[in-house]
């Protein structure tokens, strides 16, 4: 919520880089004294270590229809959803990486009150012999992995809950974060329906004294699982 490359394998989300970077731009603006470290650079993306959480595996249910195109994420997440998680916020797609394969869409509202939201839909293809389902879920596998574990988190940003999830797609998990140097707490939500990979990264501060609080885990991962399911019931209604 990179813009790494799709066809057999569209790519990994940008959605924490966005909300990383936004959150950034927010804590400079008000601080002016608060350095950061760039999402880019091959130094920044250490595995950290993570806090006890639940580790449960997001199981496998039913089988969906594959599909070799997604719609636009800013016009599958609904309205309602999107103005209840950050209300007054901007809308943008990231149109660097948009294609038939590959929608992402991000809001973003700044202030005492920081709320940023990402979606990101990916459709993977089928890759040497393995059927585009069979590829979504090992692709699904391995960012649960990731994220759970960690990886591709600045400095200072720490793993504080994670947990596999039922009822939202066919595969689901959410995992929350805390910068505690910028107050910025974030869930990011990865769902699978098919062949097709649905990432949510919500996440947000209120910063209305010289600390800040950084957005619980309840409230980042319960919107970000709520963006996840709206998109998903909305993939599952036109299939």
């Amino acid at each position: 919520m990179s813009g790494r490359r799709r066809a057999a394998r569209p790519a990994r989300r940008r959605g924490r880089l966005v909300a990383a970077a936004c959150a950034a731009a927010f804590v400079l603006a008000v601080s002016g004294a608060v350095a950061w470290v760039s999402l880019g650079g091959d130094h920044a993306h250490q595995p950290r270590s993570r806090d006890a959480g639940a580790e449960s595996s997001p199981m496998s249910t039913g089988q969906g229809s594959d599909r070799d195109a997604v719609p636009s994420a800013c016009d599958t997440l609904s309205k309602s959803v999107a103005d209840k998680l950050a209300p007054g916020a901007d809308r943008s797609a990231t149109l660097a990486n948009q294609s038939d394969e590959h929608s992402e869409c991000a809001w973003s509202l700044y202030g005492s009150r920081t709320r940023q939201l990402s979606v990101e839909l990916r459709a993977l293809a089928a890759t040497g012999g393995t059927s585009a389902t069979d590829t979504a879920i090992r692709t699904f596998s391995t960012e649960w992995q990731a994220d759970r574990g960690g990886k591709d988190l600045s400095d200072g940003v720490k793993v504080r809950d994670s947990r596999g999830v039922s009822g939202v797609g066919e595969q689901a998990y959410v995992v929350y974060t805390v910068d505690a140097s910028a107050a910025i707490g974030e869930a990011v939500a990865n769902a699978r329906l098919a062949n097709v990979l649905i990432t949510v990264h919500y996440s947000g501060g209120d910063h209305l004294n010289a600390a800040g609080t950084p957005l619980s885990s309840h409230t980042a991962s319960d919107g970000a699982l709520g963006a996840a399911r709206d998109i998903v019931s909305k993939l599952e209604s036109h299939s």
